[in-house]
């Protein structure tokens, strides 16, 4: 294996899979992960919610172990064992104390290169992913960002998709279509294997040429990149609060501003300390929850801010996002604003690689994404090289009317047009 940089080592197989490991002396855990270069974003049209189905049923057993006993076998290893679905990617991961290693990648990769996939467990799990969708479109904070993607990359775009396709797509999903997208996605070149903490480097590569994929092709779905709109959508709900989202496109994952973008989120809203917490529930008490986030893909990302207020304080909260983004647009931060995000940040970035688990899905995410791997203090560098002025002027290019997008979940759908119709275009 060969050292990417001090405490990384990578290593490929012939069949195309990509091994990363990250030995910690102080640690008797090891957490480990396998990540798959297909989300959402890839479910042939009229199949929304295949790639989230098919995350699913791999928990149903494989050729090796049934359910009871994957599940038997990390809790005698004293672990834990999930995986989630992305718009661009599918991971599984599990964290086992250093003894349960072997054990514990074996299950994990199983999973991954040889699961069962039987007719009789879609029918059973089919109801058990309905009732997720159904879960997701009874909370209103869940709605509103789903209105907020499909406004903002389209609804006939998949990265306007939810992750967990409509109940109608997945209700008409078939056993062959699960078996096809598995065969075509699930495959080394796609893949990358990720294990941090008590581990071996040259022992994890030698278990992973175990690894019994089968015979399957990269041939995913392809997906063009987005073209960003912008404009104001509602959806009625019988609920006291109206829940708002607002959006702006920035930069792909790749792009080194990416960086900038963290920081200007911080500054907004990612803290108690920020300038959306501080301005509209410190000092106006107009509501209980604002924070903003950000969002990354191969060729797209966005900025975006999520409040939730009384329907009589929706006009004031609407008002003070839009001046703080303004303001953020005109003038560069305050150098102790600028220094406090920038701490924010470093902190919360160190933090998350004192575990195993938190380097393994740095590690993870990075690779998947095609990002470059940098060490830590390389990344940290290039947070601090950041300026006040690299803050502002990326804030005027990004909180701009003409590329905002506004999402409103209420009770009333005229009452919410009329409050936000004079920031944004309304969605004819």
């Amino acid at each position: 294996m060969n050292e990417l940089y001090p405490g990384c080592v990578e290593g490929w197989l012939p069949s195309g899979l990509r091994v990363l490991a990250v030995p910690m002396d102080h640690v008797h855990s090891a957490a480990m992960g396998v990540w798959i270069r297909v989300g959402s974003r890839h479910d042939p049209p009229g199949q929304q919610g295949l790639a989230h189905v098919l995350e699913h049923m791999v928990f149903k057993g494989t050729q090796r172990r049934s359910a009871l006993e994957i599940a038997q076998v990390i809790d005698t290893l004293g672990g834990h064992l999930n995986g989630a679905t992305n718009k661009e990617t599918t991971f599984y991961f599990t964290s086992v104390l250093d003894e349960g290693f072997t054990e514990g990648l074996s299950v994990i990769t199983d999973l991954v290169s040889q699961p069962r996939l039987l007719p009789q467990d879609l029918e059973r799990e089919r109801t058990v992913i309905l009732e997720e969708i159904r879960g997701v479109e009874d909370a209103p904070e869940d709605v509103v960002f789903e209105l907020l993607a499909a406004r903002l990359w389209g609804a006939d775009h998949p990265l306007g998709w939810p992750v967990s396709g409509s109940r109608q797509a997945v209700t008409e999903l078939t056993h062959p279509d699960l078996v096809a997208h598995f065969q075509r996605s699930y495959v080394p070149s796609r893949s990358v294997l990720v294990a941090c903490g008590s581990i071996t480097p040259d022992e994890l590569l030698e278990e992973a040429e175990q690894i019994p994929w089968g015979d399957g092709h990269d041939n995913a779905q392809l997906s063009s990149p987005p073209t960003p709109a912008a404009g104001l959508t509602l959806a009625e709900r019988d609920i006291q609060q109206v829940h708002i989202a607002m959006g702006f496109p920035t930069v792909p994952a790749t792009d080194p501003r990416r960086h900038t973008v963290e920081l200007l989120s911080s500054l907004l809203g990612g803290g108690v300390s920020s300038r959306l917490f501080q301005r509209v529930r410190e000092e106006r008490g107009l509501l209980y929850t604002v924070f903003s986030g950000t969002s990354y893909y191969s060729d797209a990302g966005a900025l975006s801010v999520y409040a939730a207020c009384d329907n009589e304080n929706l006009e004031q909260v609407l008002d003070l996002i839009w001046a703080e983004l303004t303001d953020m647009a005109q003038e560069p931060p305050d150098a102790r604003d600028l220094d406090r995000a920038k701490r924010r940040l470093r902190s919360g970035f160190l933090l998350g690689q004192e575990e195993p688990a938190g380097r393994m899905a740095r590690l993870g995410t990075a690779a998947s994404l095609g990002l470059p791997l940098l060490p830590p203090q390389e990344i940290l560098a290039r947070l601090d090289r950041i300026g006040a002025s690299d803050v502002q002027e990326l804030a005027a290019a990004t909180f701009r009317p003409e590329r905002a997008v506004l999402s409103l979940v209420g009770r009333s759908a005229a009452f919410m047009e009329r409050a936000a119709g004079r920031l944004v275009e309304v969605d004819g």
